[in-house]
């Protein structure tokens, strides 16, 4: 399988809200795998992650928080 087709089945997969899928996506934004580093689409997949109880996403979103303008801090 290429990398479009893995790239479109996992695009496919976190809109069809597979929570495993949406936090792939969201460390892809995070790390500017496939797409332009984005913090702000990478907090939203893998918030909606966490939201449905996906381990690696809720401890993704307690590593980080986000102030008002979303701009993403890590605790240290």
């Amino acid at each position: 399988m290429s990398k479009t087709q893995k790239l479109r089945r996992l695009v496919k997969q976190a809109k069809m809200g597979k929570p495993y899928a949406m936090y792939q996506l969201g460390i892809c934004y995070q790390i500017g795998r496939y797409f332009s580093h984005d913090m702000s689409k990478a907090s939203e997949w893998i918030s909606a992650a966490a939201e449905q109880g996906f381990a690696p996403a809720v401890e993704w979103m307690q590593d980080y928080y986000f102030d008002d303008d979303a701009s993403v801090q890590a605790n240290s």
